[in-house]
């Protein structure tokens, strides 16, 4: 069976509260408790992340020495307590909600699987001879980040701007309902939300956000006063949560960890555009051509495989392709696939591998994602799309796209075409059904 990562749970009890809604959300957890813990090599690579469980400590083991080791190694590692860590380790307080430490987690693996995207596609991209010695992995260290705060609260906006770092760019929106003019004008590594704002005009916001073909990926983190906000926050979008007051020390870790993703997103977009002049891209669309997509594809199913990690692979049609071109001409489609091309590319995650298949068909491999995960984000990106009115110069009116798409997980010893074909034949029945 393949999972969405392997985790380790670091927990006393057996009847904690953080295993059973990682396994319903496809991550295998390894249970051990906190003497055998300390008996296993730290940071044992067979484990994607480190859960401790401090509300289910028997051995009274000090949590915060395990923090600091984990620290110290750079391990992923998640600890349930207190927000009060002065090392760059991440915390989700007691009493958290099943969604909240789902997205905490799957934060910190994505991580990890951007990471070794990078790597790969570094690999097979320097098979085409080109000189990557530009494209680095990004310090975890955020810097002069360029952050926008949103919101009225003089305390919470002065909690906000203590615990950030000195050298962060902070630029400060009170209103929500002009705060996306803002977002537009100026490139921003993440935005704070204060809370759901009156009448929960922030959460319309992070809507506003996420139907945004260009600021579609934008970490949004929102400071909430009432806890029972929580999973309305995720709900709408929002990338992670931090607690007011009780987790503002974890501010800076959070904000971080999001722009860090963020950061590796554009390093694999520089890994694209260094490589452009070379035979990796499809001219038609911008994306990777279908030749690379041979070539990338095989190991990254080899590597899941190994990992025992699940990987997702959609197609997306364009329906209407062929309507254009007989009213509108070959030069208008071609612009139309152009466009959708960029669009997309705005769309995906940055550890997501997006390419060429053949005319008006684009292919989405979604590492470490399960086939009901890739559904949900790809609802998403297909609503975006055919929400969208695609301008082109020689045309009156803008064009609307139709879209088909298919979806399957890709099984031992599959092919590129067995998936795509799977998938394919998944998405016509269940449009049938529809």
């Amino acid at each position: 069976m393949r999972y969405a990562a392997n985790l380790l749970v670091v927990s006393d009890s057996p009847a904690n509260n953080i295993e059973p809604c990682l396994v319903e959300a496809g991550y295998r957890c390894t249970r051990l408790s906190f003497l055998e813990m300390f008996e296993q090599e730290f940071g044992d690579q067979s484990f994607d992340l480190i859960l401790i469980d401090g509300e289910n400590n028997a051995a009274h083991v000090n949590v915060k020495d395990i923090a600091r080791m984990a620290a110290e190694n750079a391990f992923p590692t998640l600890l349930v307590g207190p927000a009060d860590f002065k090392c760059r380790i991440q915390t989700i307080s007691p009493g958290f909600c099943d969604l909240e430490l789902i997205r905490r987690v799957a934060s910190l693996v994505r991580l990890e699987t951007m990471e070794q995207e990078l790597a790969r596609r570094s690999a097979t991209t320097e098979t085409y001879g080109v000189d990557l010695s530009t494209v680095t992995s990004p310090e975890p260290d955020i810097g002069e980040a360029n952050i926008l705060i949103v919101g009225n609260k003089t305390v919470v906006l002065g909690n906000i701007l203590l615990r950030l770092d000195t050298r962060t760019n902070i630029h400060i929106c009170k209103n929500p309902e002009i705060a996306i003019d803002d977002l537009r004008a100026q490139e921003f590594d993440a935005v704070i939300l204060s809370g759901v704002g009156h009448g929960d005009s922030n959460l319309r916001l992070c809507n506003d956000i996420r139907a945004d073909t260009r600021l579609y990926n934008l970490p949004v983190l929102m400071v909430l006063e009432d806890a029972e906000n929580r999973r309305a926050a995720f709900v709408h979008g929002v990338s992670d949560v931090i607690l007011h007051e009780a987790e503002m020390d974890a501010l800076i870790n959070r904000v971080g960890l999001q722009i860090q993703q963020y950061r590796y997103r554009f390093a694999i977009q520089k890994l694209f555009r260094v490589a452009k002049p070379h035979p990796v891209a499809d001219g038609s669309t911008g994306l990777y051509s279908t030749g690379f997509m041979r070539a990338h594809l095989p190991v990254m199913f080899k590597e899941h495989a190994v990992q025992h990690k699940v990987l997702s692979v959609a197609t997306i049609k364009i329906a209407n392709l062929e309507g254009v071109r007989e009213r509108h001409g070959y030069p208008s489609a071609d612009q139309l696939l152009r466009q959708i091309g960029s669009a997309l590319s705005n769309l995906v995650r940055g550890e997501d591998f997006c390419s060429h298949l053949e005319p008006g068909h684009f292919l989405i491999a979604l590492p470490g994602t399960r086939k009901v995960e890739a559904l949900t984000a790809l609802k998403r990106v297909e609503g975006v799309l055919r929400a969208t009115e695609f301008a082109l110069p020689q045309l009156s009116d803008p064009i609307r796209v139709e879209t088909f798409v298919g979806l399957a997980e890709v099984m031992p010893n599959d092919s590129i075409e067995d998936v795509v074909e799977r998938g394919m034949s998944q998405g016509l029945d269940e449009e049938k059904a529809a």
